[in-house]
């Protein structure tokens, strides 16, 4: 739920930074991009489709992290560094090229924290497939079957849905580079818990 109010936070951010484009819902800038090309209208259709491009390099850097040592641990530092990139890019540039740049990568790899066997078992930054489940698990609850899975789903939709406010409020309060680097400092501390955690557990299972 942390992971996914801070995919939420930033792309809020980035919406507000690209005015109208998105950093990790890339659903929107596939219909985007084809809007564009249907229609002549290629306002933006560089934007978008760097977005795309960067969002599917994080995917792989990613999937890639996941492969080494905890994967889950593996892929948080590497998500954390592409964060703090994003950053360093606003500082010496702006924070709308550096949401463009860095945003989308971070966003891509940092929905490899729960692959298993090369699947994602929890979407961190895309909800409709997340909204979809939450449904057919209320119904499947009805019908005599787990009663409360759908709350699981929904939560994570609450998560997003709630990082995104506060995402534009932060932005508005104190700017899309400041928010940004806040954002990396939540990721950079759920990365730390999670280092400690993960070697409690090892000890803890060790005869």
């Amino acid at each position: 739920m942390t992971l996914s109010s801070v995919a939420g936070y930033l792309d809020a951010v980035g919406f507000i930074e690209l005015k109208g484009h998105f950093v990790s819902f890339m659903s929107g800038n596939t219909t985007d991009l084809a809007a564009q090309l249907g229609t002549g209208y290629l306002t933006s259709i560089w934007l978008v489709a760097g977005l795309l491009v960067s969002f599917m390099a994080g995917v792989v850097i990613g999937a890639v992290a996941a492969r080494f040592g905890d994967g889950r641990i593996t892929v948080l530092v590497t998500t954390t560094i592409l964060l703090v990139l994003t950053c360093v890019i606003a500082v010496v540039t702006d924070p709308a090229t550096a949401a463009a740049a860095g945003l989308p990568a971070a966003m891509g790899a940092m929905n490899a924290v729960f692959l298993n066997n090369g699947e994602v078992s929890i979407g961190l930054t895309y909800m409709t497939g997340t909204l979809v489940k939450a449904g057919q698990q209320f119904v499947e609850g009805l019908a005599g079957g787990k009663k409360w899975l759908w709350l699981r789903n929904l939560s994570l939709w609450t998560a997003l849905a709630a990082g995104g406010v506060i995402g534009a409020l932060m932005h508005r309060l104190i700017g899309g580079g400041w928010a940004m680097w806040l954002a990396t400092g939540i990721v950079a501390v759920v990365t730390v818990a999670t280092i400690v955690i993960r070697q409690i557990e090892s000890v803890s299972q060790e005869p």
